[in-house]
């Protein structure tokens, strides 16, 4: 015989004897049951049951990873300094200059004062343009149309933001 002649034999015999067993055990407590309604529900939750295990044993149990095994980025990338690139690149791409290079500087300065000195440029500027020095009091002060900046005016800005 056949392993897959064999496995259903088996299945089958086993499924009978549990349905001989119920049938036993109900009817010497006094009950009369139904022998081939019985017979359909045993046969519907084998058939699921062997499905089920005939499926199962053709694929391999799936391997769930964490995530933090597998970053979104990688090591190193800074997503500020990722931020600041796309803002700098549309400023200098885009046919008219908006307003998403200037306020992203100024954020910028404006956590770094708040984080390095307790003065927020928003709240107290009074107090941070001293710190913030003449050209960045300059750029926080500017109103739209903002002027579009050259790659050295930018680089400036960032180290005097960076020596806050």
């Amino acid at each position: 015989m056949s392993e897959g002649t064999r496995r259903w034999t088996g299945r089958v015999l086993v499924t009978v004897v549990l349905w001989l067993v119920v049938v036993t055990v109900a009817t010497y407590f006094g009950n009369q049951p139904r022998l081939l309604l019985l017979a359909l529900g045993f046969a519907a939750f084998a058939s699921v049951l062997w499905l089920y295990l005939d499926a199962s044993a053709e694929h391999e149990v799936p391997l769930w990873e964490s995530a933090a095994d597998d970053p979104v980025r990688e090591p190193g990338e800074d997503t500020r300094l990722a931020l600041l690139r796309r803002v700098v690149d549309q400023h200098q791409d885009a046919r008219e200059v908006g307003d998403g290079l200037h306020t992203h500087l100024v954020q910028l300065a404006d956590h770094r004062l708040v984080t390095r000195h307790g003065v927020a440029w928003r709240s107290d500027p009074v107090r941070a343009e001293p710190l913030l020095g003449p050209e960045l009091t300059a750029l926080a002060r500017q109103q739209p149309p903002y002027p579009r900046l050259r790659p050295d005016q930018i680089d400036a800005l960032l180290r005097r933001i960076e020596s806050l």
